[in-house]
C-alpha cells in the first residue's frame, strides 16, 4: 500500500473564508530563485471543514509564464511527467527539457539523480536572461490534475537536481490556482504542516484549525481514526 498523507482544515474563525494550500518548494540546485505556486483552494464556510490527500508522488514539470515570474503571476501552460527519487542503490529519473516551437518539453533519459531527488537537464534554447520558461515539482491537486507546486527559472545547460519534501502551508486566501506567491507571507500569517521533520515526522494525518483570532493551531497523528 502506498504511503498516504492527510491534512484535514476546519474553519472556526467566526465567518467564511477561502482557502490555499501550497507545497513547501522542494530544494533545487543551482542557486536559482525558487518559487512557490497555489496548489489547492476551497471556500469553507465558518464551522466547515475540507480535506487534501496526497501521496508520495512526485512530477518533474515544465511551464511557462507570461512575464517575468514574480508574486501573482499566473503559470498559463505546462507539462509534466511522473519521476521517481534516486535511493542508495538506484539513481532517481532524470529529465532533458526542450522548447519546441516556444512550448517547453521533458524527455525522460538515462537516470542519475542523487538520492531523494529527481533531475532536469536544460540545454541551450532559452533567451537570456530566461523570464518565461519554469521547472520544477508537480503534484495532483484536488481537481485530478497535475498542478505546480514549485519552481525555478533555470539558465541554459543546468543540470538541476530537485529533492522535495512532504511539508505544506495553509492559509486564508483569494488567489487562484497556479498563482505565484510570496513565500515568506505565506509562512508568516498561514499554518505550516511538515510531514518531513520535527513533531510531524512519521506521522500522516494533520488537523489545522484557523480560531476565532485567525491564528491556527496543527495537530498530528499517526493515522485518522
Amino acid at each position: 500500500m502506498s504511503t498516504s498523507y492527510t491534512i484535514s482544515v476546519e474553519n472556526q474563525r467566526g465567518e467564511n473564508t477561502n482557502y490555499a494550500v501550497f507545497m513547501n518548494p522542494p530544494d533545487f540546485t543551482g542557486g536559482q530563485q525558487p518559487w512557490m505556486n497555489v496548489w489547492y483552494t476551497s471556500f469553507v464556510p465558518y464551522h466547515g471543514s475540507f480535506e487534501v490527500r496526497t501521496g508520495a508522488d512526485f512530477y518533474a514539470w515544465v511551464g511557462t509564464v507570461p512575464t517575468a515570474p514574480a508574486p501573482g503571476v499566473i503559470v498559463t501552460s505546462g507539462m509534466s511527467l511522473l519521476a521517481r527519487l534516486g535511493t542508495a542503490e538506484v539513481p532517481g529519473s532524470t529529465f532533458d527539457k526542450k522548447i519546441i516551437q516556444s512550448f517547453p518539453t521533458i524527455t525522460e533519459i538515462n537516470p542519475s539523480a542523487i538520492p531523494g531527488a529527481f533531475e532536469i537537464k536544460t540545454g541551450s534554447d532559452f533567451t537570456v536572461p530566461n523570464n518565461t520558461y519554469l521547472v520544477g515539482l508537480a503534484k495532483v491537486n484536488n481537481r485530478g490534475q497535475v498542478a505546480p507546486v514549485g519552481s525555478i527559472a533555470p539558465r541554459n545547460n543546468m543540470n538541476i537536481q530537485i529533492t522535495p519534501r512532504m511539508m505544506f502551508f495553509v492559509s486564508e486566501s483569494q488567489q487562484v490556482a497556479g498563482e505565484i506567491v510570496d513565500i515568506d507571507s505565506v509562512a508568516r500569517d498561514g499554518a505550516m504542516i511538515d510531514f518531513s521533520s520535527g513533531e510531524g515526522q512519521g506521522k500522516f494525518y494533520a488537523r489545522v484549525i484557523q480560531n476565532t483570532d485567525g491564528k491556527f493551531t496543527v495537530t498530528y497523528y499517526e493515522n485518522y481514526d
